[in-house]
């Protein structure tokens, strides 16, 4: 059999297509002819067996690698941006801006007293405070020590749906020459961040933010606010209204 319909048989051959009487001549020439042993041998060598070069795998694991890098990336990326508007809408993070803030204040004097206890077992003197808000509640006692408070009601309103609180009060100690506490300066602080509903939940929405105080010369409440900071005299704020 000739070399050049060896070779042409030689594919089929491989992949064991061809008949008994042909593999016998192939298999012949292939004892008898180095040439075409040769290319059979090259022809039937496994892929695990060829080598390819470093230089064209090199950059086939970079790419892998890139893709890889890139995949992570895009996964903590778009983790990272669900996160950051999840926090933003349902806790909030930035307070509201000054245009959407309004407010309205109640200024009214109590009355403040006392009810003083005979001490007990141990000697302790366990004093009673009661407020009077009208005549027919609490009337005070005869003889009872009065001292009246300011007091003052800030509603703080937004044009959001909901609104979370953060506050903290502050306090600058006023101190007498004999080093005792005097009364104590108030200076509130409050942040006011926009909140949306989450699905599902079953509170009304809350627009409306209300603290009371009992207001002396000096007492601040500081709104902060996206843009600026708003800062209220409470004072100041009491002897505007207390006669409206």
């Amino acid at each position: 059999m000739k070399c050049n319909i060896v070779r042409d048989l030689l594919p089929l051959y491989c992949d064991k297509l061809t008949s008994a009487d042909s593999n016998e001549e192939i298999e012949k020439h292939l004892g008898k002819c180095a040439e075409c042993k040769a290319v059979y041998e090259s022809m039937n060598q496994k892929e695990d067996d060829i080598n390819i070069p470093d230089k064209d795998v090199k950059p086939l694991k970079k790419a892998k690698k890139r893709i890889t890098l890139r995949a992570f990336a895009i996964f903590f990326g778009t983790f990272a941006a669900l996160a950051a508007a999840f926090v933003f809408l349902f806790v909030g993070v930035i307070p509201i801006s000054s245009d959407k803030l309004h407010y309205t204040v109640e200024a009214k004097e109590i009355n403040c007293y006392w009810i003083k206890h005979e001490p007990d077992e141990n000697g302790v003197v366990i004093n009673e405070r009661r407020t009077e808000f009208n005549d027919n509640y609490y009337p005070i006692p005869e003889g009872a020590e009065i001292k009246p408070e300011k007091r003052l009601t800030v509603s703080i309103r937004t044009d959001y749906e909901y609104v979370m609180e953060r506050s903290r009060i502050d306090f600058d100690d006023l101190l007498l020459e004999d080093g005792k506490h005097h009364d104590m300066i108030l200076h509130d602080k409050v942040k006011l961040y926009p909140v949306l509903k989450l699905p599902f939940d079953d509170w009304s929405p809350n627009t409306e933010k209300t603290k009371t105080y009992d207001v002396k010369e000096g007492d601040t409440l500081t709104i902060h606010c996206r843009d600026k900071d708003v800062e209220l005299d409470l004072w100041q704020l009491y002897l505007d209204n207390i006669d409206k």
